[in-house]
Parts: structure tokens; sequence; C-alpha cells
């Protein structure tokens, strides 16, 4: 004889990550560590230079780290701060500011990774080269892919961005759009980091 089968209560819906799309980030390394790191990096070797805070941009997916001239400005990846360890937010922050140090020497006519600019690297201490080792391969498996119902608005998870997917409601959901996450720390339940 089969087991009877409670209809009062609801099936377990499909194990879902609790994120609130509201929260605010989670930071880590802050972008306050950052500006520190480059403040004190430019009143060692270049104490008369003046840079706003570094701006963290979620929009990087292939650079970890820019200078824009015209602004003067550091932009860093907010991948290399979610997943990226201490080494590689040092090489790549300190990369940008011997950038910002050769503009600031040498002007527009120094190249961008010439002889002047492997000069400066060699006396922030960072390889004077024209790109940064970060092994960011095993940043895409932490990575997941955020989106709201619009019926019964839970948060669907996935690993990648979808055109359609099944809601625990029932219903098939197209997001109009997806936000990227990673976990903050190795811990499944810990924070996420929006990216």
């Amino acid at each position: 004889m089969p087991a009877a089968v409670d209809l009062e209560s609801p099936p377990d819906p499909a194990r879902q990550l609790r994120f609130e799309l509201e929260q605010p980030r989670v930071e880590k390394p802050t972008a306050a560590q950052v500006d520190l790191l480059i403040k004190t990096a430019l009143a060692t070797h270049e104490p008369d230079l003046e840079l706003p805070p570094a701006r963290v941009s979620g929009r990087m997916r292939r650079t970890l780290g820019s200078y824009t001239a015209s602004k003067r400005r550091i932009a860093i990846s907010s991948r290399l701060l979610a997943m990226g360890d201490d080494s590689d937010v040092r090489q790549v922050v300190l990369h940008e500011v011997a950038h910002a140090i050769v503009h600031a020497r040498f002007g527009k006519k120094a190249s961008a990774h010439g002889s002047e600019f492997r000069a400066v690297c060699r006396e922030l201490d960072v390889r004077p080269r024209r790109y940064v080792d970060v092994m960011t391969e095993k940043w895409q498996s932490r990575i997941r892919f955020l989106s709201k119902c619009g019926h019964c608005k839970v948060i669907i998870v996935r690993k990648k961005r979808m055109r359609s997917v099944r809601c625990t409601c029932g219903l098939k959901a197209y997001p109009k759009s997806w936000r990227a996450v990673a976990p903050a720390e190795a811990d499944p339940d810990g924070d996420w980091v929006m990216l």
C-alpha cells in the first residue's frame, strides 16, 4: 500500500542561496585599503602627485586595472577585489600606480610600458611587464548569477546567465537582468560580494 501524502504542507523548494539584492556590497579588500596602498606608494616615490580615490568597476571583466591619464584616475576590477588574493591586488594596483608616476614625471611622451615604466616598476618593487600574472581561471567557477522571479520575488541563482529559467514557484521566468556575485570567503553560507 502506498504511503500517505500530506497535501497540506508544500513540497520542499529547491535549495536557493540566500541573498538580498538590496544588501550593501561586501568589499574584500575594501576600496579604502586600495586607496591607502596608492597613497603610501605615492608618498614614498612621488610625493607631489595626488590622485582621486580609485574607482572600483564591476564592468571590468578582462582588464583587472587601468590608469586614465586624462582623469588621473586608477580603476580596479571588482572581480579582482572580490576573488584575487592580496598579492594579486598589490601587483595590479602598483602596476597602475607606476603608470601614474610615469605620466607625472615624463608626460605623454613616455611609452606606456617603455624604459621609464620599467624603471618606475623597479622602484615600486613590481615586475616591469605589460601584464600582471593573476590566475583568473579559478574565479569563473565561483561566480553565480542572480535574478528575481517577477511573480513570487524569489531570488533565482544560476551558474550562467540564461534567457529563461524555471522558478521554484513553477513559472517560467525571462530575467531582464542578472547580477554577478561571488562568495566573499570559501564558506558558501557566508557573505556574498556583488561584482
